[in-house]
This record gives structure tokens, sequence and C-alpha cells, in this order.
């Protein structure tokens, strides 16, 4: 294919770097490296580079040289151009920087030329925004400083008081850059924290750096950033730790400051500003000092960099840059929005229509989706991990689940079991869904929550304090199933005081013969050969639905129920199982939830004959007369119910 060979004004990209090899010449950059055959290609290319400034075409380049290696000249040009070390400047728009400057930031100009079209002009854009600095102490001083090495031509600062600003040091950072870049200039403004929209105020972006937890205005100052139509990005420390990010374009969501926040309070509850309060009174960390704070200042100045000239754009609301002050480490952390950082929304009876129709999420799926809701720091979840966990005979994984908005008393653990690695984290994960949905209430909703009826169908309205916090939350792959498990879930609450007014003995069931599942006959068989004695007796009379208590000598283990007699058993027999290993292991973290024992009293030797029921035998039984037992998804975090949008509790109204 033919060049025009004045379309082409040749550049050679700042981060190449060249060297002889046998072969002929190694090039490198950041894109990568390739050898280049030839006997004299090392000595073409470096006789060649200095003339790849991006001033000449193709044509006035071989122009220059004799006619016999104009076409040799050629031929590497655009190979390098082929291979990303040459650009073609003809494609970038025109700029009006001046040689000095050029020069002076041909740094910056080639780390934007690497990502993207037109560095110059890029820059120059950079360079003549209006960048407001707001906060206080070392920190605004340091930001200052990186922002003028940076290239900005007028710092506009705004000093807040909880620290000590010290304005002759600015002024002599300003003094240097000036050797360098006469143009550079500094100005004020009066900070004032309850007008922070005078501080955004013309700004074509707001960055704010606070060495103490100051939570409520840099809450605050994101939306009077956004609502002056400027960007916004800040640095805010607690602890030994400054949290940097996320950079919030003028056309993104201002509250996304505030949910990387409560997502990490959420793992982090006693993190100072956790009350969502300022704290002027909080020390500085010891280690916020030195290069730990330009370092600090440093990262914030380069995410701003990157946003104003277009590398970023579009990306980074929802990371947030972790800078442990101790140890200098930095950890990239995702999270998703939450929901008291939103607008309130009122509860809408139409999502439920749309429950019934929405497609299956089956076990696999779930744990696939998972993966954007675990981070160490934000997440939903702060891990899944089978941690020192004996996996015999089952096998046992762990989910960390945060605490939303404080019901937990803080992040609690949630188990899954099974067969396999794969199962137990399945499992541990819908559990997981399961719980943080029963915690994760919005009071905003209102007193009154819409459920579906469970026979009919029809939504009915029910207190929202009968659904959070959710004693007991189930889910299924798609609606049906998340709704029979509510049910059973419901029914099984009412194991306690049914043992409290049972009188007759219960009947003693005799697995031998049962119809046992395959999972089943293996837990059986298992816990013969560790010699776990256990019995089983049968509670389904006095709830309604197929229901056993296994006991150990060590005490009750578990009440497992469901519609089907051969389900319920196998949960019981897993639960079982599952307390032997965590006992002889001496890991009580994943052992059985702690239940009411089966009075002795109540343990009868007369032969059980449990039979399954169906889904309105159970539902009839619960509602009595005149109730109804109505479905209510557990929805109040979109991001969960987008990703796992079946979880639902079972509860039962009247009237």
């Amino acid at each position: 294919m033919e060049v025009n060979v004045d379309q082409v004004r040749p550049r050679l990209r700042g981060d190449v770097y060249v060297m002889r090899v046998p072969e002929g010449a190694y090039i490198r950059s950041n894109l990568g490296g390739s050898i280049l055959k030839g006997a004299s290609t090392y000595e073409w290319i470096q006789r060649i580079a200095p003339l790849l400034d991006g001033t000449k075409t193709l044509g006035e380049l071989c122009a220059s040289v004799p006619e016999s290696s104009r076409a040799a000249l050629a031929k590497l040009v655009l190979v390098l151009l082929g291979k990303g070390y040459v650009k073609n400047a003809l494609e970038d728009r025109p700029h009006t920087l001046t040689a000095e400057l050029t020069k002076a930031y041909a740094a910056n100009i080639a780390f934007i030329e690497y990502f993207t079209d037109s560095p110059e002009l890029r820059f120059e854009g950079y360079r003549d925004s209006r960048v407001v600095l707001a906060g206080s102490g070392p920190l605004l001083q340091a930001l200052t400083n990186s922002q003028l090495r940076a290239g900005v031509r007028t710092c506009v600062l705004a000093p807040f008081a909880e620290s000590p600003f010290d304005r002759d040091r600015v002024a002599e950072h300003l003094a240097a850059a000036q050797e360098q870049d006469p143009q550079q200039r500094i100005g004020y403004l009066d900070a004032n924290a309850e007008r922070l929209d005078l501080v955004a105020a013309d700004a074509d972006m707001v960055l704010h750096v606070t060495d103490r937890p100051m939570v409520e205005r840099a809450r605050l100052l994101p939306a009077a950033a956004v609502a002056a139509g400027a960007a916004f990005a800040q640095a805010v420390v607690a602890g030994d730790e400054a949290w940097i990010g996320p950079v919030i374009g003028k056309n993104d969501d201002p509250t996304a400051w505030e949910s990387a926040w409560r997502r990490l309070c959420a793992l982090t509850f006693d993190l100072a500003g956790a009350d969502l309060a300022d704290h002027p009174e909080a020390a500085p960390s010891e280690f916020l000092r030195g290069p730990t704070v330009a370092l600090v200042a440093n990262q914030l100045c380069f995410a701003a960099f990157r946003h104003l000239v277009g590398i970023d754009q579009g990306a980074g609301a929802d990371r947030l840059v972790r800078f442990d002050l101790e140890t200098l480490e930095t950890a990239t952390h995702a999270f998703q929005p939450h929901p008291l950082a939103l607008p309130a929304v009122p509860d809408d009876p139409a999502r439920l229509a749309a429950l019934a129709a929405a497609a299956p999420v089956d076990d696999e799926e779930l744990a696939r989706r998972a993966v954007d809701c675990v981070d160490p720091r934000t997440g939903l979840f702060a891990e899944v991990t089978e941690r020192d966990y004996e996996q015999l005979p089952l096998f046992v994984s762990e989910v960390l689940v945060s605490d939303p908005v404080g019901l937990a008393g803080g992040p609690f653990p949630v188990h899954g079991c099974g067969d396999s690695v794969i199962e137990s984290r399945q499992r541990a994960v819908r559990h997981a869904f399961e719980r943080y949905a029963a915690v994760m209430v919005d009071s905003r909703k209102g007193d009154r929550l819409t459920g579906l009826d469970v026979r009919t169908g029809e939504p009915v309205a029910v207190d929202a304090a009968q659904v959070f916090p959710a004693r007991t939350a189930a889910s299924g792959s798609d609606w049906p199933e998340a709704v029979r498990a509510a049910v059973v879930a419901a029914a099984t609450e009412g194991v306690a005081a049914a043992l409290s007014t049972a009188t007759d003995p219960l009947p003693r069931l005799d697995l031998d013969g049962a119809e046992l599942t395959e999972r089943a006959a293996r837990y059986r068989k298992l816990l013969e050969i560790v010699e776990e004695s256990f019995e089983v007796h049968d509670l389904s009379a006095l709830l309604g639905l197929p229901t056993f208590a296994f006991t150990t000598p060590q005490g009750t283990v578990a009440y497992t129920s469901d519609l089907e007699v051969c389900v319920a058993l196998e949960q019981g027999l897993e639960q079982t199982l599952l307390a032997y290993q965590s006992r002889s292991a001496d890991q009580p973290g994943y052992a059985p939830a702690p239940v009411p024992e089966l009075p002795e009293h109540l343990r009868g030797e007369t032969a059980a004959r449990p039979v399954s029921v169906t889904l309105d035998e159970v539902v009839a039984r619960l509602a009595g007369d005149g109730g109804r037992v109505v479905a209510v998804p557990l929805d109040h975090d979109p991001a969960l119910a987008r990703l796992c949008p079946f979880v639902v509790r079972a509860v039962v109204v009247h009237g």
C-alpha cells in the first residue's frame, strides 16, 4: 500500500530507547520491544532520530538525503510508525505553546503522548485550567508545589483553619517554579465551610486535601464542585492512611466519595470519621511528615493531571487509592455506590412484577457476579477464603460481610460448606448476599414496604419493622425458588415457640427406614466412620412441614426444615457432620449456629413417619385464620439487587 509521504510528519516518541544488537537494532518503549534486522539499521535510526521531531513531513525528510537512500529512509520510518515508536504529528491538533514551554514540560507532554493524541494541546489546556486547591496544613503546601511543577499557570488556594498553613513556604515554592516558568502565579480565596460553593465557583477542577478526617466537608465539596461545573478529587487522611480519589468528573455522580467512605466504614467501623462528621480535634498521623506529605500530594496531583488532559476521562469514579503512611504501600480499591449516599428512592411496588419475570441467577453465575462486590477495604464483602480451616470431610469457605448501616455491630463472617471448594464457596457467597441484604435497610423508604401475597400474587403493604432487620433471609436462583425458601425459613422461625408449648414426646426417626438422597446417605456413612452418634426427632407435627431436630451427646446441633423430607434430612446430616468437623478440629468459627436445646422430656422413642408437604399447605398453616404470608424482597441496596435480585423475607400479616 502506497503512503503519501507529505501526509506523514513523523515524531519519535519520547520514551523510545535504541540499542545495538548483533541482528541490527533493539528498539524499546513503554509499548514493548522489537528487533529490527539489518547491519546498518542501528546507525540509520541514530542518524534520523534527531530529525523525527514532528516539524517536517516524511517527504521533506526524504528530500534531505541522497536519492539512493530515500527509499530505505521512508521504509524505516514507516516501520517505526507501524510499530508505534513514531507518531504522525500531522494528526495532532494545533497548539500555541512556546518552544520554551514545550521544552520545559517535555516529560509531561511525552507522558500524555503515550496515551493519546495532541499532547501539546492537551497540556496547554491543562496549563490554562483554573484549579482550586482547598485544604489545610503541609498537605496543601505540598499540593501547591506539585501543581506548580506539573505546569498549571495559576494555582488558586483556599486554606481552611484546622491545621497551620505556611504562606511563606508556598511563596518559596512559587519562586522556585518561576525560575523555569515565570508566568506561574498563586491566588487566594477565603475558605468558608458554610459557603463551599464559593470555593468551587469558576473552577475547572477542585482538589481538596486534609491531614485529619474532615469528613463532612469532604462529603459536601464534591457536590459544590459538580454544581459549579468542575471536576473534583481529594485526599483525606484518617489514622495512618491517606485515601486518594475518586476522581469525579464534572458530569459524574458527586456522591461517589461518600459512597466510598461509607463502604470503607462498613468494614472498618471504628475508623475516625465513621460518624460522617468533621474531626478537627483528631491528631494527624505521626507518619505524615517530610516525604510522605509530598507523596500524598503528588498522587492527587497526578490523578488530576490525568483527568484534565483526557487520559482518564470517564474512568476512576469508582476507585479509591489507599496510601499507607507508614509503609508507603499503595493499593487501589473498587467500591459500589452506597444506598445512603444516593438520593432517597421511595419503595416502588412496580419492581415486584419485574422480579417474577427476571432471568434466573444460578450459584455459578452468582459467584461470578460476587467478584464485583469483593474488596478488603471497600467491598460489600471483604474476602472469600478458606482460611486455615480443616477441609475434611467437608470443604469450608468463609465470606467476611460488611455492616452497611451499622445494624450488625461490625463486619461479620458467614460460611458455606460442600463436597468441593467450588461448592463451599458458592454456598458461602449466597449466604453472604442473604445476610448482607438482611441488615441493609434504608429507613428513608418509609414505615411501610410492599411485598407479594404468596398465594394470590397481590401487592401487600407491610410494616417495615416486620421486615428489617431480618432475622431470616432466603434466596434462590429465581423468584419462585426464593419465595419457597423464604416460606420454609419463616416456618422454621417457630421452632422455639413450638418447643415451649409442646407436651407430648416427639417421635424419633429411624434413618434405616427413611428415604435419603445420595448425598445424605454419604453424610450418614461419614458420621458412622468417625463414630459420631446422633439422634433425629421429628417436629413436623408441631410446624406443619418436615422438620427435624438433630442431637448429639454434646447437645442439639440443628433444626432443619423443607417441603421435602429427604431435603430436610440431608441438611440436618450435613450440619451434624459440620458440627463434628468443627469440634474435632477445634475450629468453632464455622460451627452451626447455636439453636435451642431439645428438652429431654420431648425426646420420644416411637417411630416417626414424616411426609412431604406442598408450599400451599405450609402457607395456609402460617397464615392461620385471616392472615396472609407476604414475600418482601430485601433490595434496599440497588447494587446488591442488581447482582442478586432474589433475596426474600416472608412475613405473616393480619388485617
